[in-house]
């Protein structure tokens, strides 16, 4: 449904930007209407989204901050939203609230209003025609959110739980199973009997759905295929060239493991799957280092929740865990590069990757001092951006909200870091 935007002028932010001149220097919290990039290169999402108390006593509060090379800028409050995801794309900085969507620029802040609430977002997708699509969970379904270019909100409802998602041109698919999602399992049995000669039928099917672009609660079916025991990924993005989606997934070792039988569920290998959306097939292939041998995946080096970008026939990726591989979509020729440590009881990190390296933003949980790390894929030492003191104050919350969380980040369109 089309909802009228509020849109408000932004005022003149030169004196707010020269309070902080160097990395010990504050930042000002202004309003959602006065935030701008200005000169900023990284904007920070902030939230108590997954910290907050469930019970509803603690307030839930968010901010949004744009800083400079240094690690200077503004914070506008910005509201709470778990899982919150920002793009900054040449239209703009696009991020959300569970009731508002905003769209930020150079010249306005404009605010959209939500049809219904949306507590927690999964990813954010860029389309081709600079529109900009949101993704969200809640109770059994996931809804895309779609600020159009010409400024309009639209949202799509799909009934189900759709384990990994991402972007093919203008379109968001999802790859799930007939148990997860059973709205589209009548679809999903029909389209395999069409292409199947064996005339068995698998008990429960692997499904490609279209999130985007459909009328009703019920996604369109776009390709089946069997559902393998132990193959998993967990992801909201991955390859996709024209119609063919490839994946980087998990196939456990011992896919019956229970704590019965005492075998290990993290213990497997890598392989990509491969889901030719022209032809509604699926295909497998083992991803093999250079001597041929099994990538092989466990409970410390895992691909779940991955931040990936495709360069040629590389796709080279970052786990959520901090650990980084590259594997060739059409051969699964694939090598392990490096590990960043993501999560500890101290400190946490969240990750942004290019064509060159992958940006990592750690917020060290003691002081919550937060550095921004870059590293290059082809093996470079790690180097620091740099690092600043300033998002503390706003990381260590209040009584009311309880300690904050960085959510994402991302980078300003063509910025490096001085990376090259």
């Amino acid at each position: 449904m089309v909802r009228n935007a509020v849109t408000c002028m932004v005022i003149a932010l030169a004196a707010l930007l020269c309070v902080s001149c160097s990395a010990g220097g504050d930042i000002r919290v202004v309003s959602i209407e006065q935030v701008s990039p200005g000169e900023a290169n990284i904007v920070v999402r902030i939230s108590n989204g997954d910290s907050a108390d469930k019970t509803g006593y603690r307030m839930r509060e968010g901010y949004i901050a744009f800083l400079h090379d240094d690690g200077t800028g503004i914070v506008g409050t910005a509201g709470a939203m778990e899982g919150a995801s920002v793009l900054w794309s040449p239209r703009g900085v696009t991020y959300g609230t569970e009731t508002y969507e905003y769209l930020t620029t150079d010249e306005w802040t404009t605010r959209f209003t939500r049809e219904t609430s949306k507590p927690y977002e999964l990813q954010r997708y860029e389309f081709p025609n600079e529109d900009v699509g949101a993704l969200f969970v809640l109770q059994g379904q996931q809804t895309v959110d779609v600020l159009g270019a010409g400024g309009t909100l639209t949202s799509v409802a799909n009934a189900g739980i759709f384990q990994n998602n991402g972007q093919c041109g203008s379109r968001i698919v999802s790859i799930t199973d007939t148990k997860l999602a059973p709205s589209v399992a009548s679809a999903a049995f029909e389209a395999y009997s069409a292409q199947s000669n064996d005339g068995e039928v698998p008990e429960n099917m692997a499904v490609v759905v279209q999130l985007t672009d459909h009328d009703g609660d019920v996604p369109p079916v776009l390709a089946v295929a069997p559902m393998i025991d132990g193959l998993t990924s967990g992801q909201n993005m991955f390859s996709c060239e024209g119609d063919v989606v490839t994946m980087p997934s998990f196939q456990a070792t011992y896919p019956n493991a229970s704590r019965d039988n005492g075998l290990d569920a993290n213990v497997g290998t890598m392989v990509l799957q491969r889901w030719d959306l022209s032809t509604g097939q699926r295909t497998i292939i083992p991803v093999v280092d250079a001597e041929g041998g099994a990538i092989e995946l466990n409970e410390e080096r895992t691909i779940h929740l991955y931040e990936g970008i495709q360069v040629g026939n590389d796709y080279r990726f970052i786990s959520a865990n901090g650990d980084a591989f590259a594997v060739d979509v059409t051969s699964g020729q694939g090598r392990y590069l490096f590990s960043i440590p993501s999560r500890s009881r101290d400190h946490s990190t969240v990750f942004q990757v290019t064509a060159t390296g992958v940006y990592a933003l750690e917020d060290r949980g003691d002081d919550r001092v937060v550095t921004l790390f870059y590293r290059p894929w082809d093996g470079g030492e790690q180097r620091e951006v740099f690092t600043t003191s300033n998002l503390g104050r706003y990381l260590k919350g209040t009584a009311l909200t309880g300690q904050m969380d960085i959510q994402s980040f991302a980078l300003r369109p063509g910025w490096d870091g001085g990376a090259q």
